[in-house]
């Protein structure tokens, strides 16, 4: 059902919204062809509006002032509204959909944009920016059919093991290979006394994805395990990959890797712990880099490995890769060609690579490759990129209609509850949802 939002509710969510109106003044004439597609009148002054996350908003604001930007954009004026977070830009970006007041030009997580798609302006196969996106055809969810896309993927990052060299070299060990090579390193780092085996934070229940939302795939080598799940009607029995995966978390949780009390801090809290060496490990995607910078980490103490997720030592490890953040153009906006101008200037060598270089994150745009940490460390080991896919239309559907959230079930392991009775529960609410929805 369509909610009524009002002006006021607008206003109340964009009162959070820190607006920064950055205006670049002209450095073009009325000669300069580039900017024809701009107006009739090259004198006239636009404004886009561009909703993005805090921490690039620095970076933004930096290189939009480039004489990069001036001469592709003489007369555009952009206001770029940050968020603290990604919840907080998606649940503005739900309202703001509601009242047909969306920004020109916004970035969101790919499994969301199923939830704006009726806003979003198409894009073509045949346009160049989709063209030069190597990422592009990553996500069911961002291809609206007919070789048609409602976004351009941003950036890219692989799941690793951060782990520290001096805790490893201390206490004898050595980069383990296989699942349960992982688990007995993690426990003997913790029957140490002196270090945590995995800093993980468990009371931010997301912190738990590369083993609750990831095993089930990648260890199986099967990218659709969830929309494969949608197909059946007991997917959580002990013969599924769901079923599988959890056992290999509950190996993990109950061999006391992850401290005596997981549920007790949160993220930030185990970001300090393994900057600060009082854990020995931590699983995350590349982006805490940066955050274990900022925390004083050593960097020279810093080694990273795949996550192991083979059971055989003999089987190729396989590493999850994320493609993230596609840009999207709201179809309704009046400056769509200037909104393209803008992601063609993002996308450029000259702003696109240092971004990646300052992140240490991976491209998604053919001739780009940064040179950073991680495309180091890949160079080390032997592990194939693995890209998951996200559930589709039905899955998604069942998924809310059973509440299933499997980093709720793995919060409830570290609270020391048993995964199976849960997953017997889930099978029948599995059963009658898809009977609901007359799914075969």
């Amino acid at each position: 059902m369509a909610r009524l939002v009002t002006k006021k509710g607008i206003d109340l969510v964009l009162a959070g919204i820190l607006s920064i109106m950055i205006v670049l003044t002209g450095c073009g004439s009325g000669s300069n062809s580039t900017n024809s597609f701009i107006s009739s009148n090259s004198n006239e002054k636009i404004t886009l509006s561009v909703a993005i996350l805090a921490e690039d908003l620095d970076y933004w604001k930096k290189t939009s002032q480039s004489d990069s930007f001036k001469k592709l954009l003489p007369n555009v004026t952009l206001d770029l509204q940050s968020f603290k977070d990604i919840e907080s830009l998606y649940k503005s970006l739900m309202v703001r959909q509601s009242a047909n007041e969306m920004p020109d030009l916004f970035y969101v997580k790919p499994y969301k944009v199923i939830d704006l798609k009726d806003s979003l302006y198409i894009w073509d196969k045949s346009d160049p920016l989709v063209q030069m996106n190597k990422a592009v055809d990553s996500f069911n969810e961002l291809k609206a059919g007919d070789g048609k896309y409602y976004g351009l993927p941003m950036k890219g990052f692989g799941e690793w093991v951060f782990y520290s060299k001096s805790i490893f070299s201390e206490l004898g060990l050595t980069i383990p290979k296989t699942w349960d090579q992982f688990v007995s390193t993690a426990k003997a780092i913790e029957d140490s006394g002196k270090y945590q085996g995995l800093a993980l934070g468990g009371k931010d229940t997301w912190t738990q994805y590369p083993f609750v939302a990831y095993l089930g795939t990648v260890s199986f080598n099967d990218p659709n395990t969830d929309n494969e799940a949608a197909m059946m009607d007991t997917p959580f029995s002990p013969d599924g990959h769901y079923y599988k995966a959890f056992e290999m978390v509950e190996q993990l949780y109950k061999s006391g890797a992850v401290g005596k009390s997981p549920l007790g801090i949160g993220y930030p809290e185990a970001e300090r712990m393994f900057s600060n060496k009082k854990a020995g490990m931590m699983a995350i995607g590349q982006y805490y880099y940066t955050d274990f910078l900022t925390m004083g980490g050593d960097i020279k103490d810093l080694g990273l490995f795949p996550l192991p997720v083979v059971i055989d030592p003999n089987e190729m490890n396989r590493q999850v890769y994320n493609i993230d953040l596609p840009f999207c153009i709201s179809k309704d906006s009046k400056h769509i060609d200037v909104a393209k101008k803008v992601i063609e200037w993002y996308f450029s060598p000259e702003v696109y690579k240092p971004y990646l270089e300052e992140r240490a994150m991976s491209s998604t745009i053919k001739g780009i490759d940064p040179q950073n940490i991680f495309t180091d460390a890949s160079k080390q080991y032997n592990a194939q990129p693995f890209f998951p896919k996200a559930g589709e239309v039905n899955f998604v559907k069942l998924q809310k209609e059973t509440k299933w959230d499997p980093t709720v079930v793995g919060a409830l392991m570290l609270a020391g509850k048993d995964f199976r009775p849960i997953f017997e529960d889930l099978n029948k609410k599995w059963t009658a949802a898809r009977q609901k929805f007359g799914m075969k």
